[in-house]
């Protein structure tokens, strides 16, 4: 019975990971479809404004800046969400205007800076990977290592008690030879040796 929960461990490790795998994606799918179709104006004109930097205001967005130019850009910006130009459009004109470096607040999904997002999911996926094997290699080992452990030369398995006696009797003899070695090489070992018997 006990063989067989070993057997099941490393199963319920991999279930466990694409457990986890499957709640990730869920969690990405619903992001990804949960932001409304249709977006008023006013939506577009504060979604665009929150993913530019405000270039007078120190760690604020033109949507929430309170400065003049930020109210001057949101204008920029609803005039042209009302000519019918897309997100990325408004934003790289502000990036051309501006600099990308200094005006855009999120990378954006496209180019260059794809793999602003993409790397670091890959590298926790990757490192979630690895410690899975790494968990599954050290349970197999320390199985082999346990059934090593209790099974004999002649492929019979030994009681526990056995199994501690011998462990006792071998350093028992280690501790034997190790102080035969160091009476050998060192004199105030073997005088505080024969002092003591």
């Amino acid at each position: 019975m006990s063989i067989q929960k070993k057997a099941m461990q490393p199963k319920r490790s991999l279930l466990l990971v694409l457990a986890a795998l499957a709640l990730i994606a869920a969690v990405w799918s619903w992001q990804l479809f949960s932001t409304p179709k249709q977006q008023t104006v006013d939506q577009r004109v504060h979604d665009i404004a929150s993913q530019l930097r405000c270039p007078v205001c120190q760690g604020e967005s033109v949507a929430d800046a309170p400065s003049g130019l930020a109210l001057e850009m949101r204008g920029i910006i609803r005039q042209q969400v009302l000519a019918g130009k897309s997100d990325q459009e408004i934003i790289q004109y502000f990036a051309n205007r501006y600099g990308e470096g200094n005006i855009v607040w999120v990378p954006q999904w496209q180019g260059f800076t794809l793999l602003a997002w993409i790397v670091p999911i890959a590298l926790l996926l990757a490192g979630c990977l690895f410690l899975f094997l790494v968990v599954r290699d050290w349970r197999k080992e320390s199985a082999l290592a346990l059934a090593f452990a209790t099974t004999d030369p002649r492929g019979q398995n030994k009681s526990a008690s056995g199994t501690q006696h011998e462990a006792d009797a071998e350093l028992e003899r280690y501790r034997v030879q190790l102080e035969q070695e160091l009476a050998a090489d060192d004199p105030i070992f073997r005088r505080s040796r024969t002092e003591a018997n």
